[in-house]
């Protein structure tokens, strides 16, 4: 029987999860990456702190900067998240940010990643 979270995630999914949380500081039009690929990550959450909206782009065309076509993370408090079970690989792409203006913002940025392999090994 699970007595916390962590066991049931076990008990569910049959590994453990570790959180990463990080400040990360996207300045202005340069091109930042945010979250490195990673294929262990099972979850992330990006929450835009800062004073100004910025764009996010998972790297999955060369060349194409984040403005173009990337999610806009409002700013105050706007979120975003990707999960594997409902948004596939897609969590464990490297993802790059940029303001929409030329200052800087602040994301927090909190991973999921799975810390061991499977509990029958």
């Amino acid at each position: 029987m699970a007595r916390t979270v962590r066991d049931l995630l076990v008990a569910l999914r049959g590994v453990t999860y570790t959180p990463r949380i990080s400040t990360v500081v996207v300045a202005g039009l340069n091109d930042t990456i945010i979250l490195k690929n990673d294929p262990s990550r099972v979850a992330w959450v990006i929450i835009n702190a800062g004073p100004i909206d910025c764009s996010i782009l998972p790297l999955t065309v060369p060349l194409q900067p984040p403005t173009a076509s990337g999610v806009r993370v409002a700013s105050s408090g706007g979120a975003v998240s990707a999960q594997f079970d409902e948004d596939g690989e897609v969590v464990a792409y490297e993802w790059h940010a940029v303001c929409v203006i030329n200052t800087i913002t602040l994301l927090t940025v909190i991973e999921a990643v799975i810390a061991a392999r499977d509990k029958a090994t």
